[in-house]
């Protein structure tokens, strides 16, 4: 018998993981039909999408708010589509309010194979009555964090840890000294990484004051050198925004494949808040994190959010190694003095690198790679396995 996977990813960090899953899977077990929905990682695996991944990119209560009726609609047709599909097994990766909607369809039409959630909701930082929910509408959660478990088993979800992917990358593997030599930079100029995200909303909220910032460290080093890899997701809107505004044309705008090189060229990094600041710290490299949401939306998740950080390498440190500029504090002169501090201490930089690398090592742990455990979990849940 010939199983059949569905996998569903609806932003981009969603969309690698989807990517990496059918090529494991497949690796695995060859005869294994997968379809999907998701964005271009999805689709070089030979999964074609039936519509365009890019409008569920939505972050924050006020921005769902706007979107809802077109997500509503993007809803029913991947249900539509599942339900023709007939496969043995559902996967729906991250992007919880998509998903949920997804999944609970699902069930009123009568699926009856089996709906997995990759990547559990963060409950432990809000919203704990998430899991109630996530245990009537799936039947198996895969989590990426060792301490998830317990807040969904205690509702009678199955969960199985399969670990972070982010740690399944080796990040020291880039040339940043061909990439200094293909910019004529100089071995004395500091390298600064501009990472922007990869939301549109994220753009929009960020550009201005990241430019601030880039514009007060031009004045204060005037050698430093800013280069941005970008997500291919925003790489038009960034590149509009540059044309409009002169000071984000001091950055070199590149693709996402060089983003290595860049890590390995850095001196420290700006950042959004997100994945790739996990990516940064398991690089070594110094970050200063920053984050904007609307009003609205922030008033709301500040009352809600229960950590005293938002990125997972502060949580776990209990410390802020990377230092965090959020909302109102996320300004120019705030982002510049953090950053100013690694450009011209070199005590500092190598101190605070030392202290990441340590960190992440410890999140890292044992048991092999993410991606693999994933697909063995998914494979021992498949009917006939």
């Amino acid at each position: 018998m010939t199983n059949r996977i569905y996998i569903v990813a609806a932003e981009r960090s969603g969309d690698d993981l989807g990517a990496q899953l059918a090529r494991l899977l497949k690796a695995e077990r060859p005869a294994l039909e997968i379809m999907g929905i998701g964005g271009s990682a999805m689709a070089a695996q030979g999964i074609d999408s039936p519509f365009n991944i890019a409008p569920l990119s939505v972050l924050g209560f006020v921005e769902g708010l706007k979107a809802y009726p077109k997500i509503m609609r993007l809803v029913h047709t991947a249900v539509d589509n599942i339900m023709n599909s007939a496969p043995d097994m559902v996967v729906l990766i991250d992007s919880w309010g998509f998903m949920m909607r997804v999944a609970e369809r699902l069930k009123k039409r009568g699926y009856v194979g089996q709906i997995v959630k990759y990547v559990a909701p963060q409950v432990w930082a809000m919203r704990e009555g998430r899991t109630k929910l996530l245990a009537r509408s799936v039947d198996h959660l895969l989590t990426i964090h060792s301490f998830d478990a317990p807040y969904f088993e205690r509702e009678g979800l199955p969960v199985t840890y399969v670990g972070n992917p982010v740690f399944d990358t080796d990040y020291g593997q880039g040339d940043g000294a061909a990439l200094r030599a293909q910019y004529n930079i100089p071995d004395d100029a500091p390298v600064i990484a501009v990472l922007f995200g990869s939301r549109s909303s994220e753009i929009t909220r960020l550009s201005g004051p990241f430019a601030d910032a880039v514009e007060i460290l031009r004045g204060r080093f005037p050698k430093a050198v800013f280069v941005s890899p970008v997500a291919s997701s925003v790489a038009t809107q960034i590149g509009a925004q540059a044309a409009s505004d002169m000071r984000l044309q001091d950055i070199i705008l590149l693709g996402e494949n060089a983003k290595f090189d860049v890590f390995a060229a850095a001196t420290a990094a700006l950042a959004c808040s997100g994945t790739v600041t996990t990516q940064t710290a398991c690089a070594g490299i110094p970050t200063v994190i920053g984050y904007r949401l609307a009003g609205l939306t922030w008033a709301i998740a500040s009352r809600l959010y229960k950590p005293d950080h938002v990125s997972i390498v502060n949580i776990a440190a209990g410390e802020r190694l990377m230092p965090e500029c959020i909302q109102n504090d996320c300004t120019g002169a705030n982002l510049a003095d953090a950053l100013s501090v690694y450009i011209e201490d070199p005590d500092a930089r190598a101190a605070m690198s030392a202290a990441l690398l340590e960190q992440t090592k410890k999140m890292r742990g044992s048991g092999g790679h993410s991606g693999s455990r994933a697909s063995k979990a998914i494979l021992n849940l498949l009917p006939n396995a």
